[in-house]
């Protein structure tokens, strides 16, 4: 798994490098392996626009620390794709659980 999680950066730096990437969806399923298994748990890449990714978390707790940590995240990300694409972060807190089948899109789920 250590190698494909090198590799995997290099496959997709060519797509968000693209004037509209779907970053939610090349994030989406990697978004344990960006942010960590702790915040992934509470929390999900859910829009990018113009720049901006938006988060939704289900804990008021991990909605106040995304947004503390929000030049980390954003950096960490970037960092992963090897290019700046995500130049802002909002996050957002949702009262219903994010589990992690429900955080990928409908292509990537098990049915």
């Amino acid at each position: 798994m250590e190698e494909i999680s090198k590799i995997l950066p290099l496959i997709f730096r060519s797509q968000v490098r693209r004037d509209n990437p779907r970053l939610v969806e090349i994030l989406a399923p990697l978004w344990p392996h960006v942010a960590g298994k702790p915040m992934a748990r509470h929390s999900r890449p859910v829009a990018f626009e113009e720049g901006t990714l938006t988060l939704e978390s289900d804990c008021t707790a991990w909605s106040a620390e995304m947004r503390r940590m929000a030049d980390d995240i954003r950096a960490q990300i970037n960092r992963y794709f090897g290019v700046p694409t995500v130049r802002r972060l909002k996050v957002r807190y949702v009262s219903k659980p994010i589990s992690a089948a429900a955080s990928l899109p409908d292509q990537f789920k098990v049915n």
